[in-house]
């Protein structure tokens, strides 16, 4: 991940909308970053635009988001599998479904090792 494209896309997202960003909001973001990126590959080989030809242009991404490279094996299923570790704690002074008070990132769980 690119720190300073990180940090620059927060700061913009934080001016605004006048809050931080949660990180499933980056992760949504990234997400549109594949389909837009599909929708422009597939425009720009002169196929007709419609769910079955960007389905197949998103299986052949391979692009750099926020949260590093993004592309796809044989079945679909994304290269660089990262799964995150929150832990809840419970803020008084905040709502409930706060996630940025109410939820701590602590990482990125290990992968691990195949067979």
């Amino acid at each position: 991940m690119d720190d300073a494209a990180m940090s620059d896309w927060v700061a913009r997202y934080t001016k605004n909308y006048n809050m931080t960003p949660s990180d499933y909001a980056i992760t949504a973001y990234d997400a549109v970053s594949v389909i837009v990126d599909s929708i422009k590959r597939v425009s720009a080989s002169g196929q007709p635009v419609n769910r079955d030809t960007v389905r197949d242009a998103i299986q052949g991404t391979k692009i750099d988001t926020l949260q590093g490279p993004v592309s796809f094996d044989e079945n679909g299923d994304m290269l660089n599998k990262v799964i995150s570790v929150f832990q809840i704690h419970h803020d008084t002074g905040s709502a409930e479904d706060d996630v940025q008070h109410q939820y701590k990132y602590i990482g990125v769980a290990p992968e691990s090792p195949t067979s």
